[in-house]
């Protein structure tokens, strides 16, 4: 078998060619004369063979490889259905978080949402109703109330000061599990009616963002090149969700195969290194 290796007293790179089996080896450098000593290690057949310089265990890159398996490549094409979904997933985002949030709410997980309501002036508004999912509270004297165990998803917000000149507002907002949902709310006097609706732009460029990098790891996946990139890619991948988290599954069975095949991508520069 041949491969590199370097001698330890002129530090001379060189190829040379050994049996391909088992033991130690004397080495003589063709620049300096220097003897040395390898020790050869071939666990089988058609396996991995590589060496180690006697009494010192070294890195070499070897010509002989494992046979490639087509994990990096079903990883690759996985990734690159994460990207699909991804896309489809931003320009549909509004639909996207409410089965996203559907399937949340399955599990029995619960939103928290606090509200401060102020005027123009940013002075807090005492005795403000307000209502979600049928749930009824006022504010303080620093214009806050907080609704606790609110239903996931994209819910409204009825704002009204009963005796006032202040307009009632309905405002959309998105209620999630884990982080609390805080609205600030500057009440305008008037009698016509505030609708505010969900503005999912701000989702979508997000998600547009995220997708780019499990495309990139489908790309050095495809070519066994940059195992950083395509971890990175796959891991990300998971932040893109898709419906009924489609997207984030896949991402982990990518990840799951680019770990595993791992020793089968290249440094980019002079091949694998073992």
């Amino acid at each position: 078998m041949k491969g590199r290796t370097i001698c330890p007293k002129c530090k001379h790179e060189f190829v040379l060619d050994i049996p391909e089996k088992n033991g130690k080896h004397d080495i003589v450098c063709p620049k300096c004369k220097n003897s040395f000593a390898i020790q050869a290690k071939c666990p089988n057949p058609d396996g991995e063979c590589s060496w180690e310089e006697h009494g010192e265990p070294r890195k070499t890159i070897l010509s002989s490889k494992k046979p490639r398996s087509n994990k990096p490549v079903i990883a690759g094409i996985v990734l690159i259905c994460v990207f699909s979904i991804g896309i489809a997933t931003a320009f549909f985002a509004e639909a996207f978080i409410e089965t996203s949030l559907d399937v949340a709410s399955q599990t029995g997980l619960k939103g928290r949402v606090e509200i401060v309501i102020t005027d123009v002036s940013n002075n807090s508004i005492e005795d403000v109703s307000v209502t979600i999912t049928g749930v009824n509270l006022f504010t303080d004297e620093n214009g806050r109330c907080v609704f606790e165990e609110i239903e996931l998803g994209i819910q409204n917000i009825e704002i009204s000061k009963s005796g006032s000149d202040y307009s009632p507002i309905c405002k959309e907002v998105v209620v999630a599990p884990v982080f609390d949902c805080f609205v600030e709310v500057k009440m305008t006097e008037g009698s016509e009616k505030i609708v505010q609706s969900f503005d999912s732009m701000g989702c979508t460029i997000i998600l547009l963002i995220f997708t780019v990098f499990p495309l990139l790891g489908a790309l050095t996946c495809l070519k066994r090149q940059h195992l950083d990139v395509s971890v990175v890619g796959s891991l990300i991948g998971i932040a893109t969700f898709g419906f009924f988290l489609v997207g984030s599954v896949l991402s982990i069975i990518a990840f799951a195969l680019i770990m595993v095949s791992r020793d089968e991508f290249e440094n980019g520069k002079k091949g694998k290194i073992f």
